[in-house]
């Protein structure tokens, strides 16, 4: 993670970050509480339970540093002002070689799920489609091989 770089997010993908850090701060508190238990019989020495809360007290540390970061280094994708050309938060409608219509909408690494059509702007198709009209088309080369890609609109 570049502790100088802005984390691209739209406003929903904040609130989620926000809630997922409120949840790891819970989370935390219980491995805590926990870790206090398993160290009531005074041995901590070679005691499994306490060694494995005191584990999860740091992957919860760590995460919620993590989101704390990310947080504080977001960038809200403005998309009030449609340009036409796609840019992080675009939703653009592609084409095919086959003919295939796609939607995808353009967001941070962070928010990222293909699956649903939401697309990093640092993978292989983001770049190509970042500063792309309806019209243009487009070679990507991914894991699968190329693909020709045919902007059809930019919303």
């Amino acid at each position: 993670m570049d502790l100088n770089e802005p984390v691209l997010l739209t406003a929903g993908g904040l609130e989620k970050l926000k809630q997922d850090l409120e949840q790891a701060r819970a989370r935390r508190i219980e491995a805590a509480e926990r870790m206090k238990e398993a160290a009531q019989p005074g041995d901590i020495e070679d005691n499994p339970e306490f060694e494995q809360a005191k584990e999860e007290v740091a992957r919860w540390d760590e995460r919620i540093y993590e989101l704390t970061e990310m947080i504080a280094r977001a960038k809200i994708i403005d998309r009030s002002k449609p340009t036409g050309i796609a840019q992080p938060g675009s939703e653009i409608e592609v084409e095919d070689e086959e003919g295939e219509l796609s939607v995808y909408h353009l967001v941070g690494a962070v928010e990222a799920d293909p699956k649903h059509g939401l697309i990093s702007v640092e993978s292989p198709i983001g770049r190509a489609l970042i500063g792309r009209k309806p019209g243009d088309r487009v070679s990507v080369q991914i894991p699968a091989g190329t693909i020709e890609l045919t902007v059809k609109a930019v919303r």
